[in-house]
């Protein structure tokens, strides 16, 4: 659970000092973004583990994705944004768990299977 606010930290913080030094130009914000992208997509990627024919970690990957895309909109003052996209990715992962079930559930009964 350490990763989330680092990621969300450095994100906002590398959104920062862009703009402080090479100023609001939009072709440099562009280029910002998308070091931010893939720069956390790199560290989700890490987070999905596959054995054999089932994988884990997706929510984690996306989570980091999602925590890291607040913290450019906190970077660039989009304060609403940023909790928006929190309070949200809180409830997913809060209640996910209501929406996965064994997945050793009936093949008749497809509400029984796991649902990532």
């Amino acid at each position: 659970m350490r990763t989330f606010p680092l990621v969300a930290m450095a994100s906002c913080g590398f959104v920062q000092t862009v703009v402080s030094v090479l100023g609001p130009g939009a072709a440099t914000q562009a280029n910002v973004m998308q070091g931010v992208i893939t720069g956390v997509g790199f560290i989700g990627a890490g987070a999905i583990m596959r054995q054999g024919d089932s994988t884990s970690g997706n929510a984690t990957a996306a989570s980091i994705w999602t925590v890291g895309i607040i913290g450019a909109a906190v970077g660039y003052g989009y304060f609403d944004i940023g909790l928006i996209l929190a309070a949200a990715n809180l409830a997913v992962l809060k209640f996910r768990a209501n929406f996965s079930t064994s997945s050793s559930g009936s093949p008749d009964n497809p509400a029984e299977k796991r649902w990532d």
